[in-house]
């Protein structure tokens, strides 16, 4: 009888140490973005940098603080800088024989 008590014990111990255990990924934002690339810092847009709404577009940031410098900028501002972001990328890689028009 007190082996069966302290094996229950020892099932309980293990057990509980294990239940705050996780060995699953942590989930990543999946939200479309119309731009690849932050229209504020140029980097390469991230589930940390957070998304606005913009003229019924979703725009993606690098990193926190990117969507709150974008929010200051005038509409003729937030235009030139996700065009900028995106023709800065065309010259990043070959197009082959494809463009992005």
């Amino acid at each position: 009888m007190r082996y069966w008590f302290a094996s229950i014990a020892l099932l309980g111990l293990v057990v509980g140490c294990t239940q705050g255990t996780s060995t699953s990924t942590p989930e990543t934002n999946t939200v479309a973005t119309v731009n690849d690339h932050c229209p504020i810092m140029g980097g390469d847009v991230t589930a940390e940098g957070g998304t606005v709404e913009w003229n019924g577009k979703t725009i993606g940031f690098c990193c926190d603080g990117c969507d709150e410098k974008w929010e200051a900028l005038s509409d003729e501002e937030k235009g030139e800088k996700l065009a900028a972001a995106e023709h800065a990328h065309e010259g990043m890689h070959d197009h082959g024989d494809h463009d992005h028009s």
